[in-house]
């Protein structure tokens, strides 16, 4: 070969590299691009799906928050316990079940396993059949002074509160804040 072949050839691979290398930087940043797009719109897509998540979260925790704290109020004899009747209690039992059963994928597992554990191991008794409940709550003389029905107190109650029944409760309300998203907002405003 003579030296103005080989120098035509240098010439043309000079002009090929020349071409290719902006070909391919533009090829790769098409690509890059196009990946960091999909990334921003899967993460606005989870943020938007996380916000009607909350949501939807948020008002559902309204329609249990005053139920939960009226079976606490009951059981611990705080606040206005006494204007409850033990049907009350077992009415708003069933009442928070039909909301939370019905809305178990709303919630994450820990939450509705802590709500279980304490609607049917702190605060009620729950038989082997799931069918009868008690109040895991005393009867003492406050109780019988506020109750209009003696009788039902010795049916309806189990005669002892739960040793765990005060952390079970404080649990559950640190799962649904969670859910709510409420405690990384209390860590992020740190």
């Amino acid at each position: 070969m003579d030296d103005k072949t080989f120098n035509h050839r240098i010439e043309i691979a000079k002009l090929a590299v020349s071409i290719a290398v902006p070909v391919a930087i533009v090829i790769s940043g098409f690509y890059v691009q196009h990946s960091i797009s999909e990334y921003q719109s899967r993460q606005t897509m989870t943020k938007e799906i996380s916000i009607k998540l909350a949501d939807r979260r948020l008002a559902l925790y309204d329609q249990i928050k005053s139920p939960l704290n009226q079976i606490y109020t009951y059981i611990e004899q705080v606040s206005d316990w006494n204007s409850l009747s033990v049907k009350d209690i077992k009415n708003i039992r069933r009442d928070l079940n039909k909301i939370m059963y019905s809305n178990r994928a709303i919630w994450s597992p820990e939450t509705f396993i802590l709500y279980l554990e304490y609607i049917d191991q702190a605060a009620f008794q729950v038989d082997v059949t799931g069918s009868e409940s008690k109040i895991r709550a005393e009867v003492n003389a406050a109780r019988l002074l506020a109750s209009t029905q003696h009788d039902d107190l010795t049916y309806f109650l189990t005669g002892s509160k739960a040793e765990n029944h005060k952390a079970v409760y404080r649990k559950l309300n640190d799962a649904l804040s969670d859910d709510l998203m409420l405690m990384e907002t209390k860590k992020e405003s740190r």
